[in-house]
């Protein structure tokens, strides 16, 4: 397993559904800083396990360990399967050309839902205008987000409002400028902050992200879990961790056991999505929701 932080749910029902299924397997776990500039050490690390297969957690992990599908034939690992969780767009990134067969040595689950379902769940919620979108330029998969975003903005007719994290003199983001960027969306009169699968934004600095939007008393909407629950994100459409978990699990039975070459495996996404309402944020912000999507959403009080 390469990890950029600590197990969570996710991995532990991957675990778990190893075990469920007699799957006697070895797990070590390798820690990665989320740097591409430690990717050299990641690959060395790994490698030295000879695994039989590796769990890649993320966009930059897994690009750390595979690299680009057009990029350099060395430095990565390029026969050992690897099956990945929380990628948000394998092709955006370059990782993949297509999703089934994805035709390389790695596969894995898609944890968010489509663009369009998780803008048709904020209409739901309540009508927009104008959307803010914070991109992290050292996160790739923040960029290609907010190309679908602009798609979706010029068929549904509102306004993609961007800003972007400035990098220091090493290329990494600097979080202290989140406040003073979320307060500009703010300014330009943004009606939610779309909060993506980002783990610069929705793990590492998720509170000062969601404290900030607060302080604008500007609602927020995530399209991950923990960021609802551990947090101050007031809405989000999410695919469960657990199941992501498992669903990535049963992929690596198939390809430990032969049954399909991780050329062959396809990557998917979860079909069935999760409605969450941080009660607390909505009270602080007096934005209630419709009834009907409160008869269909888990609420935290």
């Amino acid at each position: 397993m390469a990890l950029p932080r600590a197990e969570q749910n996710i991995e532990q029902a991957f675990r778990d559904y190893l075990r469920s299924q007699h799957v006697d397997a070895q797990i070590q776990v390798v820690q990665f800083s989320g740097l591409m500039e430690d990717a050299a050490q990641l690959v060395t690390q790994v490698q030295a396990l000879q695994p039989d297969l590796i769990y890649s957690w993320g966009t930059t992990t897994t690009l750390a360990l595979a690299g680009q599908v057009h990029g350099a034939k060395t430095g990565f690992i390029h026969q050992t399967p690897i099956v990945f969780t929380e990628v948000t767009d394998p092709v955006g990134a370059g990782l993949l050309e297509q999703l089934n067969p994805p035709d390389r040595n790695l596969t894995g689950v898609i944890h968010v839902a489509p663009v369009d379902i998780q803008l048709n769940a904020l209409l739901a919620y309540r009508p927009f205008k104008r959307i803010g979108y914070i991109v992290n330029p050292a996160e790739p998969n923040t960029l290609s987000i907010a190309e679908r975003l602009q798609e979706f903005a010029l068929k549904m007719g509102f306004e993609l409002l961007v800003a972007t994290i400035p990098l220091d003199a090493g290329g990494h983001p600097d979080a202290s400028a989140l406040p003073s960027l979320i307060g500009g969306l703010a300014a330009q009169s943004a009606d939610v902050l779309y909060i993506g699968p980002s783990t610069f934004l929705a793990f590492t600095h998720r509170d000062l992200v969601t404290r900030a939007a607060l302080a604008h008393r500007l609602p927020t909407f995530c399209t991950t879990e923990s960021v609802v629950r551990e947090s101050f994100c007031m809405f989000s459409l999410f695919s469960n961790g657990a199941n992501v978990g498992r669903f990535a699990a049963f992929k690596a039975v198939d390809i430990l056991t032969g049954r399909l070459s991780v050329q062959q495996t396809p990557v998917e996404t979860l079909q069935r999505f999760s409605l969450l309402i941080n009660m607390p944020v909505v009270r602080l912000l007096e934005l209630y929701p419709p009834i009907s999507l409160l008869n269909v959403a888990e609420v935290i009080e």
